[in-house]
């Protein structure tokens, strides 16, 4: 046996047993478990105003959210959201996520955690896939864990451009 085929046998064999050991290990530990939410859901009603450039807020005292999105808001570019929650909820706020869906439309899974910020606000940095159909209607599904509660609450807005009028 030469050297060269005993270096790739050698090499073969730490390969194979490193895959091995992945194949045989949970590695789930690693992550934090999914915690599923035990309180109550409040659904906030729908808003008149489109979240796009400036804050819309929906409420139903004393809950509120306000959400905005702004940068370039379309297909395939990195635009900036943020929430933001009313002042006496904010030390019992925790987790807060939004879905990007499309109404009759499967888009996959659009689902952002976004991250506290030292100002009690909520922010993400989205990109939002490009639509075959060309459509642009969208709906951000907010949720935010306040206490005991989980208020949500739809966004609907229209991307500028579509399919086409990107980069």
């Amino acid at each position: 046996m030469q050297m060269s085929d005993a270096k790739w046998w050698l090499g073969s064999a730490v390969v194979i047993g490193v895959l091995l050991y992945v194949l045989q290990h949970d590695f789930s530990r690693l992550r934090p478990p999914d915690i599923p939410f035990a309180g109550q859901v409040v659904p906030l009603p729908s808003p008149a105003c489109s979240p796009v450039g400036g804050p819309c807020n929906v409420s139903d005292p004393p809950r509120m959210l306000a959400l905005e999105l702004s940068g370039d808001v379309r297909p395939l570019r990195p635009f900036d959201l943020e929430l933001r929650l009313p002042d006496a909820a904010l030390p019992q706020a925790g987790q807060a996520s939004v879905d990007f869906i499309m109404i009759g439309m499967d888009m996959g899974l659009n689902r952002y955690t976004l991250t506290r910020q030292a100002d009690g606000s909520y922010r993400a940095k989205i990109i939002l896939p490009v639509c075959s159909t060309g459509r642009s209607d969208w709906v951000a599904k907010v949720s935010v864990i306040v206490g005991q509660e989980m208020w949500t609450a739809d966004f609907p807005f229209v991307a500028e451009g579509s399919m086409g009028q990107h980069d």
